[in-house]
């Protein structure tokens, strides 16, 4: 797993690139935590390089949706490959989860 960010404007920008396992759960959660300490809760996170996802990731990211809704901020999925959005869907997530099928569309 690599992860990047950029910014735009007001919205911070995660990419994540390759496959997210349960050890790379914690790294992504931590990572995570780090941007919102920093004051950023309004985050996109693109997954369009993401190419396999664990359930214990997908609970990192429902667990800092809820953290930047209680903060008044938001966070949203953006380009889900099809595989990963099938995980998503299987695990009824896409009904809690804003998915942008863009990063263009996620920063509307």
């Amino acid at each position: 797993m690599e992860l990047s960010v950029d910014r735009q404007s007001d919205i911070t920008i995660i990419t994540v690139t390759g496959s997210v396992d349960s050890i790379d759960s914690d790294a992504l959660r931590i990572f995570l935590d780090d941007i919102i300490v920093a004051g950023r809760t309004r985050l996109v996170i693109d997954l369009i390089a993401m190419d396999f996802i664990v359930s214990m990731a997908l609970g990192v990211f429902v667990q800092t949706f809820t953290r930047l809704r209680a903060a008044d901020g938001f966070l949203r999925l953006a380009a889900p490959q099809p595989a990963i959005l099938r995980v998503i869907k299987t695990t009824a997530l896409d009904r809690l989860l804003p998915i942008y099928d863009s990063l263009a569309q996620a920063l509307e």
